[in-house]
């Protein structure tokens, strides 16, 4: 159940879900505060019944080999956001960037949160990515920089990656995602070491290294089928927050 408390960071007022865990942020005010949340609205992403139209404020690469289209739609579904769709091919699917970059982890920095709740059709046929990350046209195939949750066609297993300039350090198995279930991934920041949960549990390891500290991220999905059929990625929330100015 959830249970919303305020608290104060340098002087902002930062809301954390404790009936998750204290570093579920939710929202935050202040002046120091840098916050995205997902809303299917603001980028006019259109019908699940319509096709081939990109969101308004994203960058966005489909690659759509097979049958269909690979992009992202509002759902029909009570409680879903939007879904990204693949078309038919191998390794079909869609990336999506937020345009401007605007987080980072530094030490100025009193905290970087993100988290995203999703339900993916085929998890051991599909690839996903999510997390804050260098603009890149193709993320799963090699992102420079970033901080970020995936898992990969051939796997239910979820990893965590920090990564610097290519240099990366990577914590595998930290959870098992299930065909059409929810899962929640996150991660959180506190101005030196990243804690990643999933499923409101803290995973194993704290990454100190290859924190990405030179360069400004953006919010990042990346969604791609394994396979020759089309698969889909339901999103219920995600946002990413910031207290803190370089």
């Amino acid at each position: 159940m959830a249970n919303v408390i305020g608290q104060r960071k340098g002087g902002n007022l930062v809301y954390v879900d404790q009936g998750a865990h204290l570093m579920r942020v939710v929202d935050a005010i202040g002046p120091d505060v840098i916050k995205y949340e997902f809303l299917p609205w603001v980028h006019n992403v259109q019908d699940e019944n319509a096709t081939g139209t990109d969101p308004e404020g994203f960058f966005t690469t489909v690659v759509e080999a097979g049958t269909g289209t690979s992009e992202l739609d509002q759902s029909n579904s009570i409680g879903i956001l939007a879904q990204m769709v693949t078309a038919a091919d191998e390794n079909d699917g869609i990336s999506l960037q937020l345009v401007g970059p605007h987080f980072e982890f530094t030490s100025n920095q009193r905290l970087v949160y993100y988290g995203i709740e999703l339900d993916i059709s085929d998890v051991d046929q599909t690839d996903i990515l999510v997390g804050l990350c260098v603009e890149d046209t193709a993320l799963l195939g090699g992102v420079a920089d970033g901080v970020y949750l995936e898992s990969l066609d051939g796997s239910a297993s979820v990893s965590t990656v920090t990564e610097k300039s290519a240099s990366e350090t990577q914590t595998d198995s930290v959870g098992t995602l299930t065909d059409d279930t929810f899962h929640f991934l996150e991660f959180y920041f506190d101005g030196s070491s990243v804690y990643f949960f999933f499923d409101g549990s803290q995973t194993g390891t704290i990454h100190t290294t290859n924190i990405p500290d030179d360069v400004v991220l953006t919010f990042s999905m990346e969604f791609l089928t394994g396979e020759g059929n089309a698969n889909t990625c339901d999103i219920r929330q995600a946002r990413a927050i910031q207290v803190g100015r370089t």
